[in-house]
């Protein structure tokens, strides 16, 4: 995309996920992001949506799910703020992830397959200029 953030994750010695880096604005920046592909197409449709166990530093975060593993596809996006005191359970139910598009709502999208999920992604995005990081204890589905 022409920007200069960054983001990566990792992991403590205490098993602490933290996703963290910069985002700038030079060159059309504003996000950074880190996505994950999975080994195999996963069934989520036995389940309602993600659990997070998370903390942050004030910034809104967003998940991003995807039925392909190309980064050019439709990204289903849900954002939530965590707390930065306490570490706070956000419920992402999948009705509420939006279809997107290089950050844009697709309005005529399909619904999220979600019996063939085939990436997961971890945005800040909107311009939010600096620093973050965001910690992580655990996720499931429910």
């Amino acid at each position: 995309m022409g920007g200069r953030s960054d983001g990566t994750v990792a992991r403590t010695e205490d098993g602490v996920g933290i996703f963290h880096g910069t985002v700038r604005l030079d060159n059309g920046g504003g996000f950074a992001s880190v996505k994950a592909d999975l080994p195999e197409p996963f069934d989520a449709s036995h389940y309602t949506g993600i659990e997070l166990l998370t903390r942050g530093d004030g910034r809104t975060y967003k998940i991003g799910l995807r039925n392909s593993v190309d980064r050019r596809s439709i990204v289903y996006q849900h954002a939530f703020t965590p707390d930065t005191e306490d570490w706070s359970r956000i419920q992402l139910p999948f009705s509420d992830f939006v279809p997107t598009w290089r950050g844009k709502t697709i309005t005529d999208a399909e619904p999220l397959d979600l019996e063939h999920l085939a990436s997961v992604s971890l945005f800040v995005s909107g311009r939010q200029v600096g620093e973050f990081r965001r910690r992580m204890q655990d996720w499931v589905l429910f």
